[in-house]
């Protein structure tokens, strides 16, 4: 549990601190970064949401995040990064599952071999990047909806799984697509009210959540060149 508290740590950090390099301190960028925008990105706001997540074949549990914007690539299209993290354990019905699946890949011609169900925990740090598109306007409320990249770095143990293939198959790196929609309050100042819905899809595994934080804008977005 300590080194998914220190990851989770170290990537909020990575997030917070970084900063992409404004026109003024580089040199000019190619046509290409040009024509998609990347030189004009900078750091807006900082946020954290908390929220329930409900995964395939797990018990639904907290969600934490923090959410980077860092402006806009074109007019109402901005580039968001996120950070989140999970834990649960797999549902009984999926225990059931590997117990069988355990039982069918032993050889045991005495049949004196038994198993024991045991919880498995799950973990979960989701590292996302996303395009989105989000309503203009000098309007307190504004909708947005956003597609994107996700790295899932998902960790399973316990003593049922200890040491075997399924522990194996479920430790692992997986890339997959999610999509959110949400609402944005900015009813003064620079605190941004966010409420979300996103659903994570990737191989064998799928995700929907909802979550509620708050932002903090660091300056005005700059707007592109028209």
């Amino acid at each position: 549990m300590a080194r998914w508290s220190e990851s989770l740590t170290a990537a909020l950090l990575v997030v917070a601190l970084a900063r992409p390099g404004g026109a003024q301190n580089t040199p000019r960028s190619p046509a290409l970064l040009d024509g998609l925008g990347l030189d004009r990105l900078q750091f807006i706001s900082l946020g954290g949401a908390v929220g329930r997540v409900a995964p395939s074949q797990v018990e639904a549990a907290n969600v934490y995040a923090i959410t980077a914007d860092y402006g806009e690539l074109a007019r109402n299209w901005r580039v968001v990064f996120d950070v989140s993290y999970w834990e649960s354990r797999l549902t009984s019905h999926a225990v059931s599952g590997l117990l069988d699946t355990l039982r069918n890949s032993i050889v045991d011609p005495t049949h004196d071999y038994s198993f024991v169900a045991t919880s498995v925990p799950m973990y979960d740090v989701t590292f996302s990047g996303s395009v989105r598109w989000q309503s203009a306007g000098a309007v307190a409320i504004r909708p947005y909806g956003s597609v994107g990249l996700a790295a899932h770095v998902i960790n399973a143990e316990g003593r049922l799984i200890k040491g075997t293939f399924v522990e194996r198959a479920l430790d692992n790196i997986s890339a997959g697509f999610f999509a959110n929609t949400g609402l944005l309050f900015r009813p003064w100042g620079r605190v941004i009210f966010d409420t979300q819905a996103r659903a994570d899809l990737l191989s064998g595994f799928r995700s929907f959540q909802v979550r509620a934080g708050a932002l903090y804008l660091f300056g005005p977005a700059r707007r592109p060149a028209q």
